[in-house]
């Protein structure tokens, strides 16, 4: 090695490309984290509506202001809310079933990509310490060079 010789990593494209794959897969399970919280937040909204439409209900049978037509309506409204509600559900349930997997693929990909990041690191350190050893050896030769010089000028009959 010379001095000021460049480190060069070797699997540096393969490194940046599996450090690519982890990013994509954690914005994979981001996006799916959202898209669960946005189910949650519409089967709160349905279970809000069946509640308030139930109430409701119930007020107006109590008051005896509501007919049979009416009745059979709020019947299937409140049916068509519970049916939203099991669907999201279900929804939220494949979907959590994916964040497993990409949870999953998210590690791997990580885990691909920390293996080269170590290998890199300790092929920078070896680099460096050898660098560091050839730039001693150059100052020892130095030193020794000099100390020679020294030498032969303190030596009699010589100039």
């Amino acid at each position: 090695m010379q001095m000021g010789a460049k480190f060069t990593f070797r699997f540096e494209t393969l490194w940046k490309l599996r450090a690519r794959r982890a990013d994509e897969a954690k914005r994979r399970v981001a996006a799916r984290l959202r898209a669960i919280l946005d189910l949650e937040e519409r089967q709160r909204r349905l279970e809000d509506q069946v509640g308030q439409e139930s109430r409701a209900v119930r007020e107006r049978l109590t008051a005896g202001s509501l007919n049979v037509d009416d009745l059979r309506l709020a019947r299937h409204w409140l049916v068509r809310l519970r049916q939203g509600v099991l669907q999201t559900e279900a929804e939220i349930a494949g979907q959590k079933a994916n964040l497993a997997q990409e949870r999953a693929a998210l590690a791997a990909a990580r885990k691909d990509a920390r293996i080269l990041e170590n290998l890199r690191d300790r092929q920078y350190s070896s680099f460096t310490a050898q660098l560091q050893r050839e730039e001693q050896r150059e100052l020892d030769e130095m030193s020794v060079t000099r100390f020679a010089h020294a030498q032969l000028r303190e030596e009699p009959g010589n100039p």
